[in-house]
């Protein structure tokens, strides 16, 4: 089985720079509007609805506030997108 690789947030910058990688932040979309490090926003329930979409990537890395709503997420993509190497940033955003 896929597992995702935890990343931290002195990594991240590097990673971003790697090609056909995209940012994905998974806090709802009243958090992300008011702030954000850029990247895409998709929140959690809505994920499966867009799991075609994600595909394109190469990598996502999966970031919320805190860790912790990422990591389901994360999970949750490394088994519906076996072919992306999945990437979560371990401590969020903050």
């Amino acid at each position: 089985m896929n597992e995702f690789q935890e990343i931290t947030q002195s990594e991240l910058e590097n990673y971003l720079k790697e090609e056909n990688t995209v940012l994905l932040d998974v806090r709802e979309t009243w958090e992300f509007r008011d702030f954000n490090i850029g990247g895409i926003n998709i929140p959690p329930h809505e994920i499966t609805d867009h799991v075609e979409a994600l595909k394109k990537y190469n990598q996502i890395i999966v970031a919320c506030s805190n860790g912790t709503r990422s990591s389901i997420v994360a999970r949750l993509l490394t088994k519906k997108l076996p072919e992306v190497k999945i990437l979560h940033l371990e401590e969020g955003i903050f």
